[in-house]
């Protein structure tokens, strides 16, 4: 089996409704046939999509800490937001990136993209990088409260191997910051001189 070929068989819809609509996202119930006499039932939750920044600022990651209600307790994550209707990712990052942290990046470059659970929603998250920021204004949402913190390379790869970040696209974020530096320099510790703690 070629594992680049796509696999599987494209299910046909055969009825669709809305089950719940909100500000940020909308459950959907589709009716499938997965295969000819075979019926199934998804429930999806339709998301606009998001994207994440891996953002570097004097050797330091860019790292926000924040309550998340659904996880009941405080997170590490790297700065992220949900796409606005139309706008573009790459707008998307800068402008989460200042609103969240203060820091404006001048340009921003996308190292992947992925679903965040296809198995039952359609979100895709866009992931950023960029060392080309300076300090700005902080301009949170009103339902906001977010501890911006600028943690060493080496002690944000630590907290993920430590699983003290337990933020799936902020672990994504780290470790291919992490593969990003060693394809740099393979031959060489590139995080050395970021040992002074967080």
């Amino acid at each position: 089996m070629n594992v680049h070929e796509p696999q599987g068989t494209e299910e046909r819809i055969l009825s669709s409704r809305t089950a719940f609509r909100g500000e940020l996202l909308r459950v959907q119930v589709d009716e499938v046939e997965v295969r000819a006499g075979r019926h199934a039932t998804r429930e999806m939750v339709v998301h606009r999509g998001a994207v994440v920044v891996v953002a570097i600022h004097e050797r330091k990651v860019v790292m926000e800490r924040q309550y998340r209600h659904a996880a009941k307790k405080a997170l590490w994550e790297l700065p992220a937001g949900t796409l606005e209707e139309g706008e573009a990712p790459e707008e998307c990052a800068k402008r989460e990136l200042l609103e969240e942290t203060g820091f404006k990046a001048s340009a921003v470059e996308e190292l992947s993209h992925f679903y965040v659970a296809p198995g039952y929603s359609t979100e895709m998250i866009h992931l950023f990088y960029t060392e080309d920021v300076s300090p700005s204004i902080q301009s949170q949402e009103h339902d906001e409260d977010i501890e911006v913190h600028l943690v060493p390379i080496e002690s944000a790869i630590g907290m993920v191997h430590a699983n003290e970040i337990e933020d799936a696209k902020t672990i994504i974020g780290i470790l291919l910051l992490k593969a990003r530096l060693e394809r740099k320099d393979p031959g060489k510790n590139n995080t050395a001189g970021a040992k002074d703690g967080r």
